[in-house]
């Protein structure tokens, strides 16, 4: 069935406790991810550093497969288009890649960053985002068909920006449907991340062996 990962991350993914729908990560950013706007320089004539409107940026700094160490929990939960949720598994990274093989406890996602966050979102220790999932469409149990989801969720404030992870793991047989699996974030009315995964059948991914010439 459908699930939303809820993790606790091993040492090789950032921590995001997401039982509450919130993200964050105890190491520190990677490199690479430089807030580049601090770097930015003014035009003639443009506006100062202090009257200049702050653009909300967003960076993906890992994405691929994912080892399970610890399987979490199933839950139920509402806010599922299955009614299931998987809570605190522990994950590492394995494989970066965005061809996601259709086999039973494999878990895929990424790893994003915001920064460059707007004044009213560190008002609060939380920032009000949406996660939307949109795959191949899949039959469930109860015969509906659903293509995807979107909900609301908390991510955590910490040091001026937000870390977390957003994913997905097959886990019954009726979700390995093949084809795009597109993950989105959004604040507001402005879509900040969109990261696309291809899931396939291992088997037709094979290259047949050549067969000698008599």
């Amino acid at each position: 069935m459908k699930r939303m990962l809820l993790l606790a991350l091993a040492v090789a993914l950032a921590s995001c406790d997401q039982a509450t729908d919130t993200g964050t990560r105890k190491d520190a950013a990677p490199a690479g991810a430089a807030n580049v706007a601090d770097t930015a320089q003014l035009q003639e004539g443009s506006q100062t550093p202090a009257d200049k409107p702050r653009e909300l940026k967003a960076h993906v700094f890992q994405f691929g497969i994912y080892k399970a160490v610890r399987k979490g929990q199933v839950k139920d939960s509402p806010e599922t288009n299955t009614g299931k949720v998987v809570r605190k598994p522990t994950l590492e990274h394995e494989k970066t890649t965005d061809r996601i093989p259709l086999v039973k406890d494999t878990y895929f996602g990424y790893q994003f960053r915001l920064f460059n966050l707007p004044p009213e979102a560190m008002i609060k220790p939380v920032m009000e985002l949406r996660k939307v999932l949109i795959h191949p469409a899949m039959t469930l149990p109860d015969g509906s068909t659903t293509t995807g989801w979107d909900h609301p969720f908390k991510a955590r404030v910490e040091t001026q920006q937000v870390l977390g992870f957003d994913g997905y793991g097959f886990n019954e047989d009726y979700e390995l449907v093949e084809g795009d699996w597109i993950f989105q974030i959004w604040y507001k009315d402005t879509k900040l991340i969109e990261r696309k995964f291809v899931s396939y059948h291992p088997q037709q991914d094979k290259i047949a062996e050549p067969t000698e010439k008599e």
